[in-house]
């Protein structure tokens, strides 16, 4: 028996606390990107209601399908299928009445790269509520994009809708040489037809990411890469002007985004932009763009960590953010949500959860309105006892309590250069011993076994930590990252 199936049936009499379950899926990074919209809320005379767009990654034989919740969040049920024959698809939100409007495509994890096929394609898909149905029913899906060539690709595509009604789908495209390609493509009646435009950038460094998003009456793409070295893109327009015009290529700023999606970005209702990125230094920043330039960098968090990311919402003009720290003891992550000031810096704040194993890659809504719960789901990989599942959590922003979190203005050379699962509530979880959850989860044990292992204590938990803990680190230099990490 190995080291890991040893270790797992030590660990298995331990004490841990099972996160709140919503959905479950494959793996923790179920919602990636970072920089989609995978949550919306639509407000109903009846009630508003959560939708999620989550990639199962095959759990169960499903794919990407829509989920809803009709009580905030306690319990979630399957709407429809958006797309069960890829397991690596992802689909990027946006509300227009009671109706959503999505976009999907291929997203795949950092070690398998994007390589070409004649399937990954952009599709572009109406779900349209029926008040008689109180349901969301799906138009047939629109191809905005085509693959045509197994060299080739589209991935990482976004969706936005500007103050004239026009459908704009942004996507990468991999050409036959690997470079790779920023695309636009709108539509003018409604996502019946699109119109692919000259493409907004090329050869950008490696795989892109970014976030497409209206501001009102303009419309911002913003990006960056995996390259590391990559600064930060911009390129805008006015909604007034043709669907040809866009600005020139400007620098956002010097510092890059972590793989290039590793962001999250809210309009701010005056014609700016709210930023949580997360620098190539792994680091959590924010940089408001108040409708001329971006201004100065504020650091959200001090310490880096390949896996933080950050999920923002903006209710009414207070920002809040959701976002994953790694624990101390470096056996996993605590997940948060606090509240910030209008120039970025940290305030009152919430520990939502502490995970042994793997939390991360947070989804939440952009917008919501003042006075209503905030929400978030996080992708959960335990590391021993149950499943992955995204966990959904919720709070009110009169119950973060005030905590400092070191914060500060970066300096001047940074700025330059249908079924059913139910979820609980977010209280505090008893934090269980270190465990890669790549390596340990396959080492289940029966319930007879953790009966039997439930009176291990003494010298048996202390060998299993001592174990565990090197088992973690070599798990976490060895384990594939995702994207976008």
């Amino acid at each position: 028996m190995g080291w890991a199936a040893v270790t797992g049936l030590l660990l298995a009499g331990m004490t841990a606390a099972t996160p709140p379950s919503a959905i479950p899926v494959r793996g923790g990074n179920a919602l990636t990107l970072p920089a989609h919209r995978h949550i919306v809320r639509v407000s109903r005379s009846e009630g508003s209601v959560l939708l999620a767009a989550v990639q199962q990654g095959g759990q169960d034989g499903h794919g990407l399908r829509l989920f809803r919740s009709d009580n905030g969040g306690t319990t979630w049920k399957q709407e429809g299928v958006i797309h069960d024959g890829s397991n690596y698809d992802r689909a990027d939100l946006v509300v227009v009445g009671k109706d959503v409007a999505l976009v999907y495509a291929v997203e795949t994890p950092d070690s398998a790269g994007i390589s070409g096929s004649t399937s990954r394609d952009v599709y572009f898909q109406w779900w349209r509520y029926s008040a008689s149905k109180n349901h969301w029913l799906p138009d047939k899906a629109v191809r905005v994009f085509d693959s045509t060539s197994s060299s080739t690709a589209y991935y990482r595509a976004e969706l936005a809708r500007d103050s004239k009604g026009r459908l704009w789908v942004q996507a990468f495209f991999r050409e036959k040489d690997a470079s790779n390609t920023l695309v636009i493509s709108v539509s003018s009646d409604g996502g019946s037809t699109f119109r692919t435009q000259s493409a907004l950038a090329r050869d950008v460094p490696k795989r892109g990411g970014g976030r497409l998003i209206s501001l009102g009456s303009r419309m911002m793409m913003l990006w960056s890469s995996h390259d590391g070295r990559d600064k930060t893109h911009y390129r805008i327009r006015d909604d007034s002007a043709s669907v040809s015009s866009w600005s020139s290529t400007r620098t956002a700023f010097s510092d890059g985004i972590y793989h290039g999606a590793a962001m999250s970005a809210v309009a701010d209702g005056k014609g700016g932009l709210h930023l949580v990125y997360k620098d190539n230094s792994e680091r959590l920043m924010y940089r408001r763009f108040d409708g001329t330039a971006f201004g100065s960098a504020v650091k959200v968090l001090e310490d880096g960590d390949w896996a933080t990311q950050p999920a923002l919402v903006r209710a009414g003009s207070s920002l809040y953010l959701f976002y994953n720290q790694p624990r101390s003891d470096g056996t996993g992550y605590r997940l948060w949500v606090r509240a910030l000031s209008s120039s970025g810096k940290p305030g009152a704040g919430k520990e939502l959860a502490s995970v042994s194993g793997f939390a991360g890659y947070p989804a939440a809504p952009d917008v919501l309105p003042s006075g209503v719960p905030l929400v978030c789901f996080f992708g959960i990989e335990p590391s021993s006892g149950s499943s992955y599942r995204l966990s959904f959590f919720s709070t009110s922003a009169s119950s973060l309590k005030s905590q400092t979190v070191a914060a500060k203005q970066a300096p001047a050379d940074e700025d330059e250069e249908r079924e059913r699962f139910t979820a609980t509530g977010g209280s505090g979880f008893e934090p269980s011993p270190p465990q890669d959850p790549g390596a340990l989860v396959s080492a289940a044990t029966s319930p007879s076994q953790q009966a039997m292992a439930a009176g291990c204590g003494g010298a048996s938990a202390t060998l299993a930590v001592g174990v565990t803990f090197i088992l973690m680190e070599w798990g976490r230099r060895r384990r594939t990252r995702v994207l976008p990490g």
